[in-house]
């Protein structure tokens, strides 16, 4: 099979690395696609995955046309109301997401809490028609051009996604798109929360690949998808976690942290943003509890804090020492000492290798969390779990959340909960001076994340499940149902070429009876050599109606140059009516073959605006004189070290537009002129 995979994030990638080694094992051609854009990743992930039937490819991030707009904020509808169907109305802090982003969507000018207060006096019927509205609406949203042709360029059997269901998600579009080709689709589910806590299912697969029994019954009951479609096969993404082994005794890695190694070690692991703003304030109070124990060993306890991966440190906890453990680069560790505790630090490890992460829960004796998907890592070790209910504002993402109860041992989990602060130390004195039981955990570790056996690698279990799920719709090498005219460079964009622009003197000449709307040449350029994900240079880029044109029309990465302070506000202002600022790069640079401070002239009457040329003088001081023209100081610089000195992403194409020092901007530009990575040049 040519099996496209479209991933959101490159955390979604790295999850499903085993399932695609698997597949390219089997013999499948896969091809894979992360909509957030980031060369040296994808450089990475060839490097990672070497093989001839592999291929990574750049991707919409989502879709620019027409219908973006609209399909956003139906999306956003439809995840506001989905938190107020029955079971889902206790998930308070959930629905106030939702809520936020579609006050920010529609820029309403109300307080979060006045919506969901109006929301949740919906009544049951209210919602569900509300839901039948929504749900014809999002069946009515268009296809989006860019992404037919992205799909049907990759010719695939099958398309793939994950994690699909995220608010507004773009990737409902993706999946939309491949069955109007009539390509078979399927969700991969990345995380143990995705089905509860990212809205709504915008649009649904032909299958689904969850971890357990538990989210087959959470994608009927929350999503209403047919359980005959789900698929049960455990959860690639430990997979490597599974197979660690620890590399330092107790001794070294407590020395290593200044620790004494005859104590035991509590190991607390922190959320989430989205759990808690700020955690910081409740560990010192978790501390401080500790600290007050009635008695030994927990007393004395060594107490390790990691922060989430997601956030950078605690603030407040920067790292003041970088040590390596053990024999040379065993272990590289950055520590910070906030808690004015010898006993107590903040330990980050490297996030390349989830090495330093095994470490710190093996040498622990317990581990403590709010909500954390770690949690899972320290059940796979075997150490027990703890939680203690918090309240307040900054830890409001535990209890008002649906996937917080699902690792509970009342619930069948493995995680203690202490209901007070006492219940909660009670435990942990408890686990300290008897070992658990590692049995409950380890089934409940097997029931979760490998139900088809703890000693099997969920990957190329997954592989072997997408093979036959897609066997019996014909989905095999060869038989893709696009036509010949869905080859690459296939387009269907020509007829839909719809931006918009705010009203400029430069629109003004464009759109004059006597000239044509766009430049005919730069649009068919645009359309024969520009493909999705390259990266244009608008050298001169004026109100910005190239640059707009490629992002939108041509899913492309543009880097754009003007300096004219009055049109680069107006292409900043162009770039957003098209939402288009997460694909555009607006600079206010001036190119030409040397660096220094120019004089950019204008014409008569256009200070400011996209007509103007760079003098051959430097800027200088002048007496001040109000009535003459002015001659804006412009900073100027060869395009080779602009793109050296800020890390631009390399050019695929240069577009240089009329007005521009089309010489003095070539001579600067030798080494781009050079690179391999250039396809074309438009003057």
């Amino acid at each position: 099979m040519r099996i496209l995979i479209v991933l959101r994030q490159n955390k979604n990638l790295e999850a499903f690395l085993g399932v695609i080694r698997s597949l390219l094992d089997r013999g499948h051609h896969v091809t894979t696609a992360i909509q957030e854009w980031d060369g040296e990743r994808d450089e990475r992930v060839a490097a990672v995955l070497q093989s001839d039937r592999f291929t990574n490819v750049p991707c919409p991030p989502a879709r620019l046309d027409g219908g973006a707009s609209a399909a956003t904020l139906v999306r956003s509808l439809r995840d506001c109301v989905h938190y107020l169907r029955p079971e889902l109305r206790e998930a308070a802090k959930l629905q106030a997401r939702t809520v936020e982003k579609l006050r920010q969507k529609m820029a309403l000018p109300v307080r979060p809490a006045a919506v969901s207060a109006f929301l949740r006096r919906l009544t049951p019927a209210q919602v569900e028609e509300w839901e039948t509205v929504l749900a014809m609406a999002e069946r009515s949203v268009p296809p989006d051009p860019i992404l037919e042709e992205f799909i049907a360029s990759a010719r695939p059997d099958v398309v793939l996604v994950s994690p699909l269901v995220h608010f507004g998600s773009a990737q409902a579009d993706v999946i939309a798109t491949a069955g109007r080709l009539g390509i078979p689709t399927g969700m991969l589910l990345y995380s143990w929360d995705n089905l509860s806590t990212k809205g709504c299912l915008h649009r649904v697969p032909d299958r689904m690949f969850v971890w357990n029994a538990q989210q087959r019954d959470e994608a009927r009951t929350i999503h209403g998808y047919p359980a005959e479609r789900v698929a049960v096969v455990g959860a690639p993404r430990f997979d490597e976690f599974f197979a660690l082994q620890p590399m330092l005794s107790r001794e070294v890695f407590h020395a290593g942290l200044g620790l004494d190694p005859s104590r035991p070690t509590l190991l607390y692991l922190c959320s989430s943003r989205f759990v808690t703003k700020e955690e910081l304030p409740f560990v010192r109070r978790w501390i401080a509890g500790v600290r007050s124990a009635a008695a030994e060993p927990l007393r004395s306890a060594n107490i390790i804090v990691r922060p989430h991966p997601d956030i950078g440190l605690l603030p407040g906890s920067e790292p003041t020492e970088n040590r390596k453990i053990g024999h040379p680069d065993a272990l590289r560790v950055r520590i910070a000492r906030p808690f004015d505790d010898p006993a107590a630090l903040v330990l980050r490890t490297s996030l390349a290798t989830p090495h330093g992460l095994f470490e710190s829960i093996f040498h622990s004796a317990a581990v403590v969390g709010l909500n954390t998907t770690a949690e899972l890592e320290a059940g796979i070790v075997g150490r027990p779990v703890f939680t203690v209910l918090a309240e307040g504002a900054e830890v409001d993402g535990q209890q008002t959340t649906l996937h917080f109860h699902y690792l509970l041992k009342e619930r069948g989990g493995f995680v203690s909960v202490g209901r007070t602060f006492a219940d909660h130390l009670a435990q942990l004195d408890a686990a300290l001076r008897e070992p658990a039981d590692p049995a409950p955990i380890q089934a409940f570790i097997r029931e979760f994340l490998r139900p088809h056996g703890l000693d099997r690698p969920v990957g190329p279990i997954y592989a072997e499940a997408i093979e036959q799920a897609y066997a019996a719709s014909g989905a095999v090498s060869g038989s893709s149902r696009i036509g010949s005219d869905a080859a690459p460079g296939f387009s269907r964009t020509s007829s839909t070429l719809r931006i918009d622009m705010h009203e400029s003197p430069e629109l003004a000449r464009l759109t004059a009876e006597d000239a044509p709307a766009l430049d005919a040449p730069v649009v068919e350029w645009l359309q024969q050599s520009v493909a999705i994900g390259d990266v244009l240079y608008d050298i001169g880029a004026g109100a910005g109606l190239a640059t707009v044109l490629a992002a939108r029309h041509r899913g492309a990465v543009v880097v754009a140059f003007e300096p004219g302070y009055a049109v680069f506000g107006r292409l900043c202002e162009n770039v957003r009516l098209n939402g288009c600022q997460d694909a555009v790069i607006p600079l206010p640079l001036a190119l030409s073959h040397e660096e220094g401070l120019k004089e950019l002239k204008y014409d008569i009457g256009g200070e400011g605006q996209d007509r103007h040329r760079l003098g051959p003088r430097d800027w200088r001081v002048k007496p001040i004189h109000s009535d003459r023209m002015y001659v804006q100081p412009v900073c100027v610089s060869p395009l080779d070290a602009v793109i050296r000195r800020h890390r631009l992403p390399a050019p695929n194409h240069l577009r240089l537009s009329r007005g521009v020092d089309v010489v003095g901007v070539l001579q600067g530009a030798r080494g781009t002129l050079a690179s391999p990575a250039l396809k074309s040049l438009c003057i």
